[in-house]
């Protein structure tokens, strides 16, 4: 059997799809380590996973005020030259015999390109949304990756995906959600959404069995990066007014209780996948998570995307898709959120859309073709040991 290092950081949706192929790589018996950011250390540890710290870019690290967030990043995660000495420690350190990088760590792929341990790079979301060529991450980046490289005695990349083409590249995607993907290069794989098999929680529905109007789930990014609670206000306030049962997770944001209409319930998380079978929409922040499980299940979506990351490409195109509607997350006024609303629920075309991408997910490769993928790669612990 195989170890595995997984080189990670705390972005939200990131990682369920890397914790699905650990536990999948489990099941055949293989060692799984995570490294990565003190603040990641419980959610690992929780499903049962060996983590560790990456090192200096770990002991840089530190929680901050969203507007200071981009620096810190940019310097301990997106482009940090500490990730090349960071991980060719755990790589001695841990006798790992497969490197699978978080496709955002630029650091850590140029570490793992120097060595000969095999390495997957993992894509979290569709490659055209996530970090499409020429656009603002790009640009705001592109710099910063090189200089890294540069120390790393490597040379240039004309773009992000040259960084994530020279590795097999594992997308937690579909092509029909990827705007640029007839443009994707061959090493991209494009498996579907996979999900971290989280326990039951044994959630029942607060609402009699005989209650038939439409259920709503509500669902904004629960990370530290983005204030979502005007976007969790003013939804509240459209479905005061919606013939409809709302479910709204707010994650660590306290509600006002005047604030929750007497057909909403508020909760702090929730599994989706088990409300989503009950649902008829989903309002969201266009996360990819979010979108691709909503969609799995053949769910149409409201999509109130904050202006960064895949948020407002992939919004953009569910909307093209015809599997929901999208508005301007940071302006959209509460009749506008109410009208979408409606129009989702009671126009069956959307929800006919949604099905057909849920068809299109019920067929994607999955998990198990990461793990063949991955498979393809293993080599003898002691070259890795070398």
């Amino acid at each position: 059997m195989s170890r595995f290092l997984f080189l990670t950081w705390n972005g939200g949706g990131n990682q369920p799809p890397a914790v699905a192929i650990a536990q999948a790589l489990r099941k055949h018996g293989h060692e799984i380590i995570f490294a990565g950011y003190e603040n990641q250390r419980t959610y690992f540890n929780e499903r049962g996973f060996r983590f560790v710290l990456l090192g200096r870019s770990s002991d840089a690290w530190r929680d901050e005020a969203p507007e200071h967030m981009f620096a810190i990043k940019l310097r301990t995660v997106w482009a940090s030259s500490d990730h090349l000495s960071d991980v060719a420690r755990l790589i001695s350190q841990e006798h790992c015999d497969i490197l699978v990088v978080d496709c955002l760590m630029f650091g850590a792929l140029a570490a793992a390109e120097k060595t000969r341990v095999p390495t997957m790079a993992l894509i979290h979301s569709a490659p055209g949304a996530l970090m499409p060529p020429k656009g603002q991450f790009e640009s705001l980046l592109l710099g910063s990756v090189n200089e890294v490289r540069s120390q790393a005695g490597l040379t240039p990349i004309g773009n992000l995906w040259d960084a994530w083409a020279r590795f097999p590249a594992l997308s937690n995607s579909v092509r029909q959600l990827d705007p640029l993907a007839s443009q994707a290069p061959e090493s991209f794989i494009y498996l579907g959404p996979m999900a971290d098999e989280a326990s039951a929680s044994g959630w029942t529905s607060p609402w009699s069995a005989k209650d038939l109007r439409p259920l709503v789930l509500v669902s904004f990014s629960t990370g530290p990066y983005w204030d979502q609670s005007s976007r969790i206000l003013r939804t509240l306030d459209a479905l005061s007014g919606c013939n409809c049962r709302a479910f709204v997770t707010a994650g660590g944001l306290e509600i006002d209780p005047s604030a929750v209409p007497d057909n909403v319930v508020v909760v702090a998380r929730m599994r989706h996948d088990e409300v989503l079978p009950h649902a008829a929409v989903t309002v969201t922040h266009a996360g990819h998570g979010t979108v691709t499980a909503s969609l799995k299940y053949g769910v149409p979506l409201l999509c109130l995307p904050n202006p960064v990351a895949d948020q407002p490409i992939l919004a953009a195109q569910v909307r093209d898709l015809g599997c929901g509607l999208s508005l301007d997350g940071d302006k959209a006024k509460p009749p506008e959120i109410k009208e979408a609303i409606d129009r989702l629920i009671s126009e069956p075309s959307f929800r006919a859309n949604a099905r057909s991408l849920a068809d299109i997910i019920s067929e994607s490769p999955g998990v198990s073709t990461a793990v063949s993928n991955l498979g393809q790669l293993t080599r003898p612990r002691t070259a890795a040991a070398e």
